[in-house]
Parts: C-alpha cells; structure tokens; sequence
C-alpha cells in the first residue's frame, strides 16, 4: 500500500495535525528521534518513565509558588508512589483523586508544627495555562516487553490520554483486542494515571475507561445536542481534547463506581456530557427562570442516574457555597437504587446514605432546616401542608426522578410552598405527555433531549424488536353465557344497588382475557418461545393481575416440566453433536428457577385460597430473598418472573432480554416497560418484546403522543388564555356554589368548619348533591372540570378565599368518590371465570402451517419526524369547554349506556372480534410499516409542496384532491391555480362565519362557493358528473378540516 494511504499518514498524521493546529495542543514526534536524558528530548531517563517530570515539576512550580524543591519532591513521590499489592484499577482511582484535588505534601508552620496542604496540579480554571503534549510514537519499557504507543496525550507531563490507531481498513475492535489489551499486559504502568482511552481507525472511534470491556466504550458524535452527530476520529478529537473539554471532563466527568463490591471507572457518554452541561447553563441562570432548570429526557436505559450523579458532583465542584441537593422520587425502591449509587459513587464521602435519607415528614423537615450536602426523599413526606416555609442561606436543588409522575398533587404543592426559592429539574426517561402542562409548569420546558432513536444509534440502548404471538379466540357460539352470568350474580349474597355494578364489571375484557383455555394457550406459547432462546438472557412476563400472575406461573411450570421431559426423550435419539448442545440446554432449563413479584395487600391468603392458589409460598420467597438482586446478577439462575405492576418502572435489569407483555399498557408505563428491555449488557445484542395482548393500538397512541412534545415552550399551554382560565375557574366555582345552595347546602360553613364540625359538614354536603343520579352527574361533572382546569394554572395563579372554596369543593367529590362499603366479590368472580373459561377456546395453528411470527425493529422509527407529523394534527381547543354541554353530554352517556341489562354473549363477541383484529398479521404489519413508512415518506412529503411551487401543504392537499391522470402541462399549470385560489376563498369565507358548521344556512354558503369555484375555474376537460365528485371530496375534507380557520 501507497504510504499516503498508511495508518501513519491517513489516520496518526491526521490526528496529530488536529490537535496541533486546531486544539493548540505541541505534538511531537519520538520514534528514533526522542533524545534520552535530563536535557533530552522530554526529559525521560529512560524508556521505561512515562511520567514527565521536567514538566510535572515545572507545573506544580508555577501553579504552587508557595512549594520549594523538596516540597516538589515530595508531590513528585507522592504521585508516584503505589502500593505493590493494589490492582491496576485501584492504582488508577487513587492517582485520579491526587490529580484531581492535588498531591497533600508538608508545610511548616512559622511555630515550627507542620500541617499538610495540597498543590494543585492542574489548573482548571485557566485550561491554558497547562502545558498539553501529544507525543507520537512513544517508545514505552515494561519490565519484560517494549513497545511503541501510536498517540499518548500529556498535560503537565502526565499521561492521560492513550490513543490506539488503525488503518481505516480495520475493525477498531481490533485496537481494542490486539493492542490496548496486550499493552495492559507488557506496559501495564503506562494505565496508573489514564483518564482517557481512545481507539479509532479515522473513520470510526470509541472512547472508553480503563477496566472497561469493549461493549461499553462508546462514540462521542456531537459536540452540541442539534448535531446530527458523526462517528469520525476528527470530531472525537474536538469533542474531548479540546483544552476546555478536556479538563472539564477529567474534573467532572469521571466516577469510580463500587457497587456490588466491585468497582467499574465511568465516564460521561458524550449525550450526558452535553446534558449535564445545558443543565449547568440553566444553573447559572437560575434566578431569571424562577428556579426552572427544566426537564432533562435521556430515554431509558442511558445512564440518567449517573447523569444526576454528575450534575450534582460538577455544581458542587464549580459554583461557590455548599448547596442542598434533594433527590426526590416517588417509591422506596426507586429512593433506595439512587442513594445507594451516590453512596458508591463517592459523593458521600465517607458517610452511608442511610443517614441522607429522609424517614419521615418530621425528620424531611429538620433536615431542610439545617445544611446536609444532600437529602434523599419520597415526594410523599412532604405531608405537612400548613407548614412556614424554609428560606435558608444557601441553595437548594430539587432533583426529580421521573418527574412526570411525581409532581401531581398535594405533596407537590406542600413542597413548592416550603421552599420556595428552590431550584428544579426533573429527570425522565420517557417524555411528558401532550397532557402534561404541570411538570412542565414545575420545572420548565426541556433543558436536555436524547430520544429513543438516538440511543439505539449511539449504542447507549440495544435496538428494539416486537413480535406479537397472540392466538385468535374463536366465537363463543353460546347465547346462554348471558343467563348463566346473570343468574350468578343474582344468587350471590350482593345487595342491588352492587348488583348493576357488578353486571357491568363482568362486561370488561379482563374476564375474557384471563381465561383458563387462553392462559394455559400463552403459557404454553412462552415455554416454546423462551426455551428456544435459552442463550439470550433473562425474561419478565406482565400479567393482568396479581391472581394471574400465580395462574401463570404455575402454568409454565407444567409445561416447562413436560418441556424437559421431552429434551430428555429428544436426547436419547439425537447425534452426538445435537446432544451435546441439547444436554447443555436441559442444564439451563433444569437450573432455571421463576418468581412471582407482586406488592402485598389485605387478606390475600384468602383472595388466593379461593382461587385455589397458595401465595404463601410465593410471599415467602419475596420477603426472605433479596429477588431484585438475584434477577439483576445474569449469573444467578433466576430467569423468569412475573409481575403486573411491580418492577415495570424505574427497576434496571441490564441482562433482562425479552418482555412478554399480557396486559394493556397505557403512555408512560407503555414506554418504560418497553425499555426494561433495551439496557446495554455484555453479549447482548437486543432486547425483544414478546406480545399476546395486543399492545400495539396502544403503542400507535403512545407513539404519537411520546412524539408530540418536544421542544418545551416553558411549559405553559399555547392554546391557553391564562385571563381567560382563571375567569372560567372563578365562573365554574360560582356555579358550583349556586348548585349546592340550590340543594340547601352553604359551602362557606364547610370551609368555616374545624375537626369533627368540618367530617360532618362534608357528609352533609355529599348527601346534598345525592338527590338523584342526575344530580349527583351534575355536580361530579362541575368539580371533575374544576380539577382538570386547575392543571392548567400555576401555583399562585389562584390563592385565597378563591384557593379555599376550589378545595372545599375538590373535598366533597373526593367524599362522592370514596369506595361504597367494601364487598367480597372473589368467590363470584372465580364461578364466572369458570362459566366463561368453559367457552372459551383458542384458535390454534398446526406448527407445519404456522408462520415464523415477524419481528419489527421498533427502535427504526424516526420519532423526530413523526413528532413533526403528529404535532401537525390541529385539535380543537379543549381547555374551556363549554360547561352546560359537557354535563349534558354526560347525562346522555349515562342514559345511553344503560337502556336495560347487559347482554353478555353480544359484549364478549365483541371484546373478541377486537381483540382478534390486534392479533391480526396485517394489523400489525400496517401499523408498523404505517410509523416507519410515515417518517420517511414526510421526508419526501415535506419537499413536495415546495417542489410543486405551492407556499403550504394545504394547498398541495386541495391540489392532490382535484388531480387526475389526463391532464395536459397546461391543464396542471390551471389545476394549480384553482388548489391555491379555492383554498384562500374557502379560508375567507369561513373567517367571516362563527361557527360555520353548526348552521345549515352557513354549510350552504361554503359548499356553494365550492361548487361555483370548481364550475368557473377547473379546465374544461373536467365534466358536470365528476365536478359534482370532487365538490363533495373538497366539502368534507373542509368540514373536518376547518370547522374554524387559526
């Protein structure tokens, strides 16, 4: 090969000019012309020091004019001084820590005592006043082998940065197994003060930290979050050895985390970098945003813990005072998971984070009074709501995990009250919801986005796939399962008025869904499934319910048995090839053990027993073991659990491989589930998910609403009238009011009331209301919009006696929510389970015949673009409904949905018929062709009209609609004009209408004009019969479309 085209030339040239002429960095090269000796080349003895004293002295001389020689000397024996019995590892955090904070070196007092002071060793306030060397070439001597390094980056003589090189032609995998792995081996002092390990053949690079395995170096592709990133050594070099960068992510960047009694060294990936940073921006300027920093969405499963961990660690480091971080979360396991990992990340210090976590409302509050470097709480402790607030004399940071479920409600308004001139950020792995104006409200709009594809390309997450292995149920083909419903609930020992709920509970899916036949049909799908990918990793099978979870369980049991008993039969006969592979498989399945993990509740031992079910003995196993632990270890034979609630959001598992959803999953917990199965794990290269109850018409509404809402404008509502808002609130309370005076109730004595007075008075006013069902609808419908528009306001929007009445009211439709006296429904719930489970059955497909289920790589969807589309759908504006028609609208629902009893045979013939098209092939494949299609054709859509030479895409649109295929050059320049003409006609006409579609005279007027357009403007080859056509085509799409013009 051309020595122009030569890894020296193509890639080490390239690296070194780089640095050189863009980063300011002296480059050097040594190979036959590095000069030995104290005025040698770089100072070196020999070529075994890979430390440079000349510089290192000279920097701590400049950086520390207090220090003198033997001072220096000192420092210099510090740093280099290791313990023979410590692992290379431990060298390498001990070293880190001395550079970092610097070397503790003697200092005598003027009285002759001596203390100890540390000397700086880096300046990282001013990166240019440190001297960074990159020297090419390097030859380096290790007791028994020598070597020659390609790149090692040096700042004030210390070797911090390592670069391996390829020819562009190589796999960089290979400077990773063949170079940097036999260097740790023969040059392994070369490691004791690394922070960076680059390795890259110029078109490709990963950087990593010593100790980590290949899997977990990674790309740094941008150097601002709009990148569109690239994996190029060049932009690697810019991203990380700029000076600033450079010092900025060896100060603050960089974790030695010893959790599990083991330590792994961790580096920022390049999107938490940037994060972290635009976080830090929003830090600075927290007092213009109100203490805003925003809402920080890093997708599942790409290190947001440690990105907490960093922010908290860089604050501290750079802003002067010693600020209060309150680490806020919504469950114990969540509470504990993120102070165990500041524990062992070291930002404890020395101290457990036992005594950081707040036990109580009482002990959350003292500890706010005082000045604890960090506080690690439930939101649910702040249950004290009359409390003073807290004004300290440093800063407080709120830092929320999963925000978007924990700011609802009263706890977040009793925090925001006691501390008021906190700072906010919230940390999510899954983005806020259309719906969701309140986290938005509380922290500000996003101050950091790394969505779901970007991680999948970056390989921060594993790629994605779904495969849906649900069977059809067939037709039940008995009328007679209505009376047999009905009659049991008839003779069940249940008063009337709990009879007519109960007839529409036995309406719901569920009961079709968890019966006998189908269960035992998915169970024995799962055993086939999972056991054919018994090399991949762990499983979580997602139940309807608790009950079903032990149904479940035990049925894969069964079948797992008889699985093994066929291996065994399989063995006897197979080739001594296969039989080997199969014996070890039947290990696997032999040593595989299950769980159920599902929370506690009242008299389940009971529940279970009529179910003729044993919880004990799964309650034992959940209390005794430490099962979170054991699932998360990939070497524990714990491999399958089920769950239904539990362990769903919020719990890693990096070795959990495949998801086996049967239960309906809404938005948040949709995606969070799904990424349970995406983290990065050694050997595994995706995760799937497993689907038979037909998540995908949630997953389609999921998607368009997890691709909304990016782009945060502050969090407030564009579509809300702030003026308007309160003025409804105000308008909706009086209502309210006047209705329960209507009804003999004065809501100001309710708010006047103390103790017992004020139980009683809500009573009264529950009753009052009561009268009739109509009654009781038109009081729940004023109070349910009062709540919903509530969302809308900031906290001190509404105070006051205004604030008071809101809650008096709020008080008495939580008292008409509350749950009727309690029945015991399990007895009759298992008699129809049974009615219904003896007519069920499943559709199943011969093996010969059945197709091998598709994947779908749903980690192939291009969110951003659909965000684009999705945001595109105009709706109307629903915040301030009209309040007389909503509650009439809920009326004729009532009246509607209960013309008499319910007819069991018709409703189940349904919940099948829909939940057999879910499980339809063609469904499937449409709606996931229909997201990864969309994307690309609004790639080539979103040209178009510019393309065509129209201004917008509603133009295209009416253009689109009024095309044919025999249309002359001239026909089309004509059709062009008419497309743009009738829509700005229409637009007008309309924009003089109020309410346009509500008035017959009004519709007319519009189809009118449409119908005179299309008659004086359309080319002549266009007839009466199809300009009839496309007059109703336009008319409708108008109607849809433009019910009012923005």
């Amino acid at each position: 090969m051309s020595y122009d085209y030569s890894e020296n030339i193509l890639v080490q040239e390239s690296a070194g000019n780089l640095l050189r002429d863009e980063l300011g960095w002296d480059v050097r090269f040594a190979y036959n012309t590095e000069v030995l000796g104290k005025n040698g080349t770089f100072g070196r003895e020999s070529y075994h020091e890979i430390l440079l004293l000349r510089y290192f002295r000279e920097a701590l001389r400049k950086l520390n004019p207090w220090m003198n020689d033997n001072q220096i000397s000192e420092a210099q024996k510090v740093l280099e001084n290791r313990l023979s019995t410590s692992s290379l590892l431990q060298v390498n955090e001990e070293k880190y820590f001395l550079i970092r904070d610097g070397i503790p070196v003697t200092v005598k007092k003027p009285n002759g005592q001596t203390e100890t002071k540390k000397a700086a060793v880096i300046d990282f306030q001013n990166p240019d006043n440190n001297y960074f060397l990159a020297v090419k070439e390097l030859k380096i001597h290790g007791d028994l082998y020598r070597r020659r390094t390609d790149i090692v980056g040096f700042v004030n003589g210390i070797p911090l940065l390592f670069v391996e090189l390829k020819r562009n032609t190589v796999d960089v995998q290979n400077a990773f197994d063949d170079n940097y792995t036999d260097y740790q081996d023969t040059i392994p002092h070369l490691f004791y003060y690394n922070a960076f390990l680059i390795l890259s053949n110029g078109t490709e690079a990963k950087v990593g930290t010593f100790g980590s395995k290949y899997e977990f170096f990674h790309e740094w592709k941008r150097l601002s979050e709009e990148d569109q990133g690239s994996v190029a050594l060049e932009t690697m070099l810019r991203g990380i050895c700029k000076k600033e960068n450079f010092l900025d992510l060896f100060e603050n960047f960089i974790l030695f985390d010893h959790s599990g009694g083991r330590t792994a060294k961790i580096l920022a990936r390049n999107h938490q970098y940037l994060g972290v940073n635009e976080a830090m921006k929003a830090y600075a300027a927290r007092k213009l945003n109100d203490g805003k920093l925003g809402v920080f969405w890093h997708t599942q499963g790409s290190g947001k813990s440690y990105s907490m961990v960093f922010l908290a660690q860089k604050i501290r480091r750079k802003f002067e005072g010693s600020p209060t971080f309150v680490i806020l979360t919504d469950r114990e396991e969540l509470n504990s998971q993120i102070s165990d990992t500041f524990e062992n990340c070291g930002l404890l210090g020395k101290n457990k984070s036992a005594q950081f976590i707040a036990t109580s409302g009482e002990d959350l509050v003292q500890k706010l009074k005082g000045n604890p470097s960090f506080i690690f709480t439930l939101i649910q402790k702040f249950n004290k709501p009359n409390l003073e607030p807290i004004y300290p004399d440093h800063d407080i940071i709120i830092m929320s995990d999963e925000a978007h479920r924990s700011q609802y409600g009263i706890f977040a308004d009793n925090m925001m009250k006691l501390l008021p001139t906190s700072a906010r950020i919230g940390f999510t792995g899954t983005p806020l919801l259309s719906s969701d104006n309140i986290t938005a409200r509380t922290f500000g709009g996003y101050v950091s986005v790394y969505d779901f594809q970007r991680a999948v390309e970056d390989g921060a997450t594993v790629p994605l796939y779904y495969e849906n292995r649900g069977e059809k149920i067939l037709d039940l083909h008995n009328p007679e399962i209505t009376e047999q419903i009905l009659d049991a609930i008839e003779n069940a020992d249940i008063d009337v008025d709990q009879q007519d709920k109960l007839e529409a509970e036995f309406a719901k899916e569920i009961h079709l869904m968890t019966a006998g036949p189908r269960l035992k049909s998915i169970a024995k799908d799962f055993v086939n499934h999972y056991s054919d990918l018994w090399t991949s990793g762990k499983a979580m099978f997602v139940c309807l319910n608790k009950v079903t979870c032990v149904r479940m369980y035990n049925y894969v049991r069964e079948y797992w048995k008889e699985e093994i008993k066929q291996l065994k039969a399989k063995i006897k006969t197979a080739t001594q090839q296969e039989a080997q592979e199969l014996k070890r498989k039947l290990k696997w399945m032999q040593e595989t053990e299950m769980a159920v993990v599902i929370s506690q509740e009242q008299n389940e031992i009971q529940t279970f027993k009529k179910w003729d079910l044993d919880i004990k003995y799964h309650r034992t196993k959940m209390e005794k073991r430490e099962l979170d632990k054991e699932f998360k270890d990939s070497k524990n034979p714990l491999r399958v659990v089920f769950v239904c609630a539990m362990w769903l959001t919020g719990f890693d598992v990096k070795c959990l491989s495949c998801l086996y959803l049967d239960k309906p999953l809404k938005a948040h917990t949709l995606m969070q589930t799904i990424a349970r199965a995406n983290r990065v794990s050694e050997g595994k290269s995706n995760g799937l998910i497993v689907d038979y109850i037909g998540i995908v018409k949630a997953l389609r509404k999921a998607l368009a609403d997890y691709t909304a809402n990016v782009g945060g404008n502050g969090g407030t509502d564009p579509t809300v009238d702030k003026e308007k808002l309160i003025a409804r609130i105000i308008e909706t309370i009086g209502k309210a009011k006047l209705f329960l005076a209507e009804n003999d109730f004065d809501l100001q004595m309710l708010i006047d009331a103390y103790d017992f007075q004020k139980l009683s008075y809500l009573q009264e006013a529950a009753n009052a209301v009561c009268g009739t069902i109509e009654h009781k609808k038109a009081f729940t419908t004023y109070a349910s919009e009062l709540n919903r528009l509530m969302k809308y306001t900031d906290r001190d929007d509404i105070t006051g006696h205004t604030r008071k009445e809101y809650e008096a009211i709020a008080a008495i439709y939580a008292e008409l929510q509350k749950k009727r006296k309690h029945i015991n429904t399990t007895d009759l719930l298992v008699e129809i389970n049974a009615i219904i489970s003896s007519y069920v059955e499943i559709q199943y497909m011969p093996s010969m015949v059945r197709e091998e289920s598709r994947r779908f790589d749903i980690s192939a969807i291009d969110f951003d673009l659909l965000r684009r589309e999705f945001a595109k759908v105009k709706k109307k504006n629903l915040v301030l409904k009209d309040l007389e028609e909503v509650i009439q609208q809920k009326l004729d629902r009532m009246m509607f949905c209960n013309p008499d009893r319910i007819n069991y045979y018709e409703r189940y013939q349904q919940i099948i018929d829909d939940y057999n098209s879910e499980q339809d092939r063609a469904t499937i494949e449409k709606t996931f062709m229909d997201l990864m299609d969309l994307a690309n054709q609004m790639n080539q859509e979103e040209q178009r009209y510019v393309r065509e030479g129209f201004s917008s895409d509603e133009e295209l649109s009416f253009y689109d609609m009024l095309f044919r295929e025999d249309l002359s050059k001239s026909d089309i320049k004509k059709l062009k004009e008419v497309a743009t003409d009738l829509l700005h006609k229409i637009k007008g006409k309309i924009s003089e209408l109020d309410h346009w579609t509500d008035k017959q005279q009004t519709k007319a007027a519009v189809d009118n004009l449409i119908r005179d357009t299309l008659w004086a403007e359309l080319p002549e080859c266009y007839d009466e019969v199809s300009i009839s056509g496309y007059r109703q085509k336009i008319y409708e799409y108008v109607y849809t479309r433009y019910k009012e013009v923005a």
